[in-house]
């Protein structure tokens, strides 16, 4: 039976959402004295990476390719419900946090997070936009950056294939992310302005095509057979990718915010040879521990959300704990949170208990700005 999922890919998928958590919760909760791993916020890469890797695939495989807006439509199905509890829960939180009185506060304060709730926050419709004021959610910028940049990259892709593979996706990647180091000399943008576009949206464009040309690497390689040591030096270079990306974990400062970009490639040689299914560490992984591993990927979504709400209760109702029970009051609590919703997302049958679940949130937030 055909897996519907490379699990290789979805370990590392676990690792980036892990790296994230770590790098906001020591830098926002624990101060900027405890970034445990400072230069983590590159993990998004990946998943930019990942998302132009599977547009692609869909473009070449599908019989008849989806039209713009249903395969939009399509990519927001998969994370909706998750972001949309995570944003409705997220604004109890800003209402204690902001103490908002009233309806009429209630109603402004819903309001002004109207293009967060659409995924557009990033579309330049806020100006100058700052998290914890116009986001409620510090990660949710990444969703609205990926859906962005699929509609500028997915119609070229789509309409001018060959073009597209052979001249704007190459161009755009080193275009684009040469503009952001050469402007401000790190990966780590987001809400920021060049001109009227978001750096978030350009970070996106940069990825997806990265991604997208990582899938034309895999095609390159589909009927290669490599001799027995060219496989065994392939397989090597592997392991040091992973090992690569997992020093991103640490505390180790050995590297620069300039130099970070490098990882752009690490990511593509990680998601090219886990694909690919032939190197030693690439096969061990998408073969052996399959349910656990693609449970684990499908948690990194979970983690990645909610770990925001969570940091933020915590810097609200307990503020100044020890690092190390901070550490692990955070990762249990957002484990389980994330376990939970997980399980709720796969037994509902319908959007009903969703759209139940926010307007729970939502209705407590309004009790609250009433009492």
């Amino acid at each position: 039976m055909t897996k519907q999922r490379t699990t290789s890919i979805e370990l590392m998928r676990l690792i980036a959402a892990i790296g994230i958590m770590i790098v906001h919760f020591g830098s926002i909760y624990l101060g900027a004295n405890h970034i445990w791993a400072p230069f983590a916020y590159v993990f998004v890469e990946l998943f930019f990476i990942l998302g132009g890797f599977f547009m692609m695939r869909h473009l070449e495989t599908a019989s008849e390719p989806m039209s713009t807006g249903a395969f939009l439509l399509h990519k927001v199905k998969g994370f909706y419900s998750v972001f949309i509890i995570a944003f409705s829960a997220q604004f109890v939180l800003f209402v204690i946090t902001n103490q908002v009185q009233g309806l009429d506060g209630y109603l402004h304060s819903l309001l002004h997070f109207k293009w967060e709730a659409l995924l557009l926050h990033c579309s330049g419709a806020i100006k100058d936009p700052a998290f914890n004021a116009d986001y409620l959610l510090g990660t949710s910028w990444y969703l609205s950056a990926m859906m962005l940049a699929f509609v500028f990259v997915y119609p070229l892709a789509k309409g001018y294939r060959k073009l597209f593979k052979g001249f704007i996706a190459p161009v755009l990647v080193i275009l684009l992310y040469a503009i952001i180091i050469q402007y401000y000399g790190t990966l780590d943008v987001g809400s920021e302005y060049l001109g009227i576009v978001t750096l978030a949206i350009m970070r996106g464009v940069a990825g997806v095509c990265l991604g997208a040309l990582c899938w034309e690497c895999l095609q390159a390689l589909r009927d290669w057979e490599p001799s027995e040591s060219v496989l065994r030096a392939l397989s090597t270079m592997e392991v040091l990718l992973w090992l690569a990306a997992i020093l991103l974990l640490t505390q180790l400062d050995f590297t620069t915010d300039e130099d970070a970009l490098f990882y752009v490639l690490v990511f593509s040689g990680i998601v090219v040879l886990g694909f690919w299914d032939k190197t030693a560490l690439a096969h061990l992984l998408n073969h052996h521990m399959v349910r656990a591993l693609t449970m684990a990927g499908r948690l990194s979504l979970y983690l990645y959300l909610f770990h925001w709400t969570v940091m933020t209760a915590m810097n609200l109702w307990l503020p100044g704990l020890p690092t190390p029970w901070a550490w692990a009051l955070f990762f249990a609590i957002t484990l389980g949170l994330s376990l939970l919703c997980m399980a709720f997302d796969a037994r509902r049958k319908t959007s009903k208990p969703v759209l139940a679940l926010v307007a729970g949130f939502l209705g407590i937030a309004l009790v609250l700005t009433l009492a």
